[in-house]
């Protein structure tokens, strides 16, 4: 037959004591993480590093809407994609022929025969190609902006 379980209460001990006595232990067992916390406030106080967060704080609801004015603007989201754009070119640059461009020992400047030569490949005229029509956009830019 079944015996019946004896029903206990559970009583934690007093969290309030064990914290008491956490924090008076705490300066002898974390001396040196604490004198360290002392030497980085006064470092933080002589800066006026304490006094900008404070005010930042203070102003944060403004300070939050300033960021959001900023972060949502036209130029800023502009920003991100192209950045984003550029991102996901760079990722396709083989590294290796870069630096082999930039650190060639050949220190003589190439001819222009050698140099029309080269616009005869075909990744060379596609990145002039590119390199044109972005100057084209920024070119139109520039003129939208001076009207």
């Amino acid at each position: 037959m079944a015996k019946a379980v004896e029903f206990r209460h559970f009583k934690p001990a007093n969290s309030r004591d064990d914290l008491i006595r956490r924090i008076e232990a705490a300066p002898q067992e974390h001396a040196d993480a604490i004198l360290e916390a002392y030497d980085l406030l006064e470092s933080l106080h002589e800066k006026g590093i304490l006094s900008a967060l404070n005010g930042a704080l203070r102003a944060s609801d403004t300070v939050i809407e300033k960021v959001t004015d900023v972060v949502s603007s036209k130029e800023a989201v502009n920003a991100v994609r192209i950045g984003l754009l550029l991102g996901n070119l760079l990722s396709a640059v083989e590294v290796d022929r870069v630096h082999t461009l930039l650190t060639s020992p050949e220190k003589k400047a190439p001819s222009l025969i050698s140099l029309v030569g080269t616009m005869n490949n075909e990744d060379v005229r596609r990145g002039m190609s590119v390199g044109l029509s972005l100057l084209g956009v920024f070119g139109a830019a520039l003129a939208r902006t001076e009207k």
